[in-house]
């Protein structure tokens, strides 16, 4: 099933990689374009379900699915995979990217690569550099990954969505998350990037306008590490949503409103501000 009646399947050619992607481009669509880039484990079908086609309804929308490539896995090479879709699909003007988890690491390396094609960039969950908290998280996810994934299921659906979120639901639709949890081709040497890759080096050379959300409950990327993000950016904003790192699927529509209000007008909030935060 495709991610959006409107959506085009298509290919991207990056050196040796096909990179799919999902775009809304029709003739004569002059709106904005918006650049989704998924994170660990992830598709633009799987993180943005439900945000895309809220998307759809005011942007041009153009969705990457990140391959991992034989051999070791780095921050460069998934960037250069979403330049070279933005190369061929929307090489005209620059575009709005926004990154979620990995994703969001992937999108600021790519304004600080590639500052020509950015006009704005919304990093979701985001973080600059894995702390010990989160590296002990990889260790432990890495090690039922290899003994155990049916407990490795359960460990990630708790880390994955925020406590309240989890309270809410019932025995039989947590039994359903875990169940719906896979784990795709590549996703150990995605989890291996997260506990490696470094943006320290890379945030004073970002000019794009900026933006932060971070999740109330995220156990997987906490508070005080999307505050680093936030504060190693020279033009950023700061948000805060009532969720766990799950953000796109516990609260999409709270998602949309931040990033179609910052794309509308990126300097309508004032570089520095943090919002309050969106409880519901």
């Amino acid at each position: 099933m495709k991610i959006h009646p409107d959506a085009n399947e298509g290919l991207a050619h990056v050196g040796a990689l096909s990179v799919p992607f999902h775009d809304t481009l029709a003739p004569e669509d002059a709106r904005d374009t918006i650049v989704l880039v998924h994170g660990t484990g992830g598709s633009a079908k799987t993180h943005f379900r439900t945000l895309f086609p809220m998307l759809a309804a005011r942007y041009r929308v153009l969705a990457v699915d990140l391959q991992t490539p034989d051999g070791e896995l780095t921050l460069g090479s998934l960037t250069e995979q979403v330049a070279g879709v933005i190369d061929q699909q929307a090489p005209v003007r620059p575009v709005h990217v926004v990154g979620y988890s990995l994703g969001a690491l992937v999108a600021a390396d790519l304004a600080a690569s590639h500052p020509e094609s950015v006009a704005s960039l919304t990093l979701v969950a985001g973080w600059v550099r894995a702390d010990t908290q989160q590296r002990l998280r990889n260790r432990i996810w890495k090690r039922l990954f290899d003994s155990d994934q049916d407990l490795l299921r359960e460990f990630a659906t708790w880390t994955a969505y925020g406590h309240p979120f989890l309270a809410g639901r019932t025995e039989a639709d947590i039994q359903a998350l875990v169940d719906a949890r896979t784990f795709p081709e590549g996703i150990a040497e995605q989890m291996r990037l997260n506990a490696v890759a470094d943006l320290s080096g890379r945030l004073a050379a970002i000019t794009a306008p900026s933006l932060v959300i971070a999740g109330a409950h995220d156990q997987m990327v906490p508070a005080r590490q999307t505050r680093l993000l936030f504060g190693g950016l020279p033009n950023a904003r700061y948000a805060v949503i009532d969720s766990g790192h799950a953000i796109p699927y516990e609260r999409p529509a709270q998602l949309f409103q931040l990033i179609n209000e910052f794309v509308t007008d990126p300097a309508a909030t004032p570089a520095g501000e943090v919002q309050e935060p969106i409880f519901v």
